[in-house]
């Protein structure tokens, strides 16, 4: 059974054989989306969302909310857990679905290790952590790939299995990960901040005048989009503006130098640099891949 989507996010889905399952989510639109499907018990899910955020409703009308750049692990032995999610604007979700079974498999030598193993049958799990820098470049690799469908599903195999082992690798502290914001006021403050861009990314208003408006300190909003997406103030800003010029590479509709004023270049050679310095080619070259 497909994913269902209430408006019209990016859906990319791999199905490896009954025991694995991979959906690619991209919410480049302005509205929420709402992504449900059925899971049975004997599935373990991971989330990573490596943009915006994700809200996830359970039964009995409890919900979490996911932030940008962690990762959520879920396991009820017991009972099945459907996918039933809130993507926020402009986000990106990676769902990995996997049974039990075939991790036993994978982890046969050491399955003792994994939080699954440790009781009789098999333990439920809950488990939110930030995102390791090696698991972020595997995600990069499972987004930025073109291969003949024939080796698509050999590659996301292999891709996916690397994951598994860093993610179970790394030992379960916050090291290398960002200094918790314990001021719910100042979350808002700052993903107030986030959607402001946002909204204005071809013309940022600057962090002076972001500052005045807010009534924040340059070094607080700073330190802010540091800790809440891993990200400095103005390369949270150079991100965004090279992703949405690749979607829009993708679309194949506008020329270069079109989609370089779109997002506020009054030179298309500084977008024409940036792009390359972030995923390894030039925006043509990207349009004709």
């Amino acid at each position: 059974m497909d994913l269902k989507n209430t408006f019209k996010s990016r859906i990319r889905e791999n199905k490896i054989g009954a025991d694995i399952y991979l959906a690619q989510i991209d919410n480049y639109t302005v509205l929420t989306d709402t992504i449900s499907k059925p899971v049975g018990k004997r599935f373990v899910q991971f989330y990573f969302c490596t943009k915006g955020g994700a809200t996830f409703h359970f039964e009995g009308n409890d919900s979490f909310l996911m932030k940008e750049g962690n990762s959520l692990l879920l396991f009820q032995p017991d009972i099945d857990v459907p996918i039933n999610i809130s993507l926020s604007r402009k986000s990106k979700l990676i769902i990995f679905v996997i049974t039990i079974q075939k991790i036993e498999e994978i982890f046969s030598r050491n399955k003792e290790k994994l939080p699954f193993f440790t009781g009789e049958p098999y333990n439920t799990v809950y488990q939110e952590k930030p995102l390791s820098v090696p698991e972020k470049l595997i995600i990069t690799q499972l987004e930025d790939y073109s291969l003949e469908p024939e080796f698509e599903n050999m590659y996301l195999t292999v891709k996916l299995n690397e994951l598994l082992i860093q993610y179970f690798s790394r030992p379960d502290d916050t090291t290398g990960a960002s200094v918790p914001i314990k001021d719910e006021k100042f979350i808002r403050q700052i993903q107030e901040i986030k959607e402001l861009l946002l909204d204005n990314i071809a013309s940022p208003p600057t962090l002076k005048v972001i500052s005045e408006k807010m009534n924040l300190s340059e070094y607080k909003i700073k330190d802010g989009f540091k800790k809440l997406y891993g990200k400095t103030f103005s390369n949270f800003i150079l991100d965004t503006k090279l992703e949405i010029g690749r979607e829009k590479l993708d679309l194949k509709v506008k020329q270069v130098q079109e989609i370089a004023y779109d997002l506020g270049y009054e030179n298309p050679s500084h977008f024409i640099e940036a792009f390359k310095k972030k995923y390894g080619v030039t925006p043509k070259q990207w349009m004709m891949k």
